[in-house]
């Protein structure tokens, strides 16, 4: 081996050796202030609780910054909204005694056995995961995608670039006309003192714009990005897409579903290194922040620009505490909220039995004061089948994101020119929507958009 070969396997050496010195500087400057957190004052300090979150926290940290070789995917995604959502909003809330479910106590007990069913979860969420994905069962249902069917259809492409063009001026003005008497709800989600459900048209309608037809701007954008080579049409679609969904105008989990897949297109240097765990972490520690000065603006109204971490102790962040008020009062109800899932595009007038999403269910059943609570894909699953529902939502759950980061990863290498690439990249945008719940919205909006 000559002096060069040498020189070049070193410099190898030292960019693996640099990354993980990167890598486990991230993981502990976390669990510093963690540690930070833990010491400091507070209403409750259990030790049995600080242990079992730990656990949790410590293995979604881990997670989430190894195989940075993937380093977006469906899997790091599931572990960012276990870090935030099931490892450091809980404790916060536990130690400061925070209740974010309609005022209901979260017993001590409670919150360990929570910790240890989400810490199993976490395993049994891999040993899935990676089963599936190791037999690579995907092969027999789907077929390499490439860009080698889209090149040969040259001569299709003026078509579909007007196809695209067509369908997203539709949706723009639609949306246009949906809003024609409340023009300030494209830049605002509501505004003080005024009825923002003026706008809605219907039991059916209303949904069906929320969830296809003002999307459908976003989609022709991140399919014509990935593909198109006209720059003007490029911006043109872009510019659609950002009027009739701008992102103050949207909810937070709803914004992040459409832009997340958006800035990984437009800037190639977030599809590298941990730069997409970075943009969503400052993401939800600054943009969620902002967004929520939009959600029901006022006069007098300050936007507040500086990160916020008392959020993760407000009701946006009920996520932990809705699982573990089901696991607490052992409720179930034997598969009847799945029904409503199955079933969603059912109008009420028609299906006038017809179930509630899951949070306001409980809600009401358990005289809560707050009715707007969420249920996350967990709680989902034990509120059907018990401990057994959790375990089948798992099983499931790990089996879905494999199929996606398989289908992405092995079978197209990562390729942003892939077909399959808008798909992947909703479904990775859509991920917290989903995980946070109800299952019903959640699925709903899944199945909507990627239809889209």
């Amino acid at each position: 081996m000559g002096d060069y070969e040498i020189m070049m396997d070193q410099i190898k050496y030292n960019k693996v050796l640099y990354r993980s010195m990167i890598k486990y500087i991230y993981f502990f400057l976390i669990l510093g202030m963690y540690a930070i957190v833990l010491n400091s004052s507070g209403k409750y300090e259990d030790g049995m609780v600080y242990f079992s979150n730990a656990l949790v926290i410590v293995y979604s940290l881990f997670n989430v910054l190894k195989d940075e070789n993937k380093a977006y995917s469906a899997r790091k995604t599931f572990y960012l909204f276990m870090f935030f959502f099931m490892g450091i909003a809980p404790i916060l809330q536990y130690k400061n005694g925070d209740e974010t479910v309609g005022g209901y106590v979260i017993y001590e007990s409670t919150y360990i056995l929570t910790n240890v069913i989400i810490f199993f979860i976490l395993i049994l969420f891999d040993l899935s995961y990676y089963y599936y994905y190791k037999r690579g069962i995907f092969n027999c249902l789907y077929k390499k995608i490439s860009t080698d069917g889209f090149e040969r259809r040259k001569e299709e492409r003026k078509l579909w670039q007007l196809v695209l063009l067509l369908i997203s001026v539709f949706s723009f003005l639609y949306t246009l006309y949906y809003n024609r008497n409340q023009l300030y709800m494209l830049v605002f989600r509501g505004i003080e003192g005024m009825d923002v459900g003026a706008v809605e048209s219907g039991d059916f309608l209303s949904p069906l714009y929320h969830t296809f037809i003002r999307p459908l701007t976003v989609v022709c954008c991140i399919n014509y990005w990935c593909f198109g080579q006209k720059r003007i049409l490029k911006y043109i679609l872009f510019l659609l897409a950002f009027i009739s969904c701008f992102p103050t105008s949207l909810a937070r989990l709803r914004a992040a579903a459409y832009y997340i897949p958006m800035l990984l297109i437009l800037y190639p240097a977030l599809r590298w290194k941990n730069r997409y765990i970075l943009l969503f972490s400052w993401g939800l520690l600054l943009v969620f922040p902002f967004l929520n000065n939009f959600r029901n603006w006022g006069e007098g109204y300050e936007l507040n620009l500086s990160p916020d971490f008392d959020m993760f102790r407000s009701m946006n962040f009920d996520s932990y505490q809705s699982f573990a008020f089901v696991i607490q009062n052992d409720i179930i109800t034997y598969g009847q909220q799945l029904l409503l899932v199955f079933f969603f595009w059912i109008p009420r007038s028609i299906w006038e039995s017809k179930p509630y999403m899951s949070g306001r269910m409980v809600a009401h059943d358990y005289n809560l004061w707050f009715d707007q609570i969420s249920m996350n894909y967990f709680g989902e699953g034990y509120l059907n089948f018990g401990l057994i529902g959790v375990l089948i939502f798992t099983i499931f759950l790990g089996y879905i994101t494999s199929m996606f980061d398989k289908m992405f990863w092995d079978y197209n290498k990562g390729n942003i020119k892939s077909l399959f690439t808008p798909f992947y990249l909703f479904f990775i945008g859509i991920y917290f929507f989903f995980m946070r719940g109800d299952l019903m919205y959640g699925f709903q909006y899944t199945i909507m958009l990627l239809i889209a």
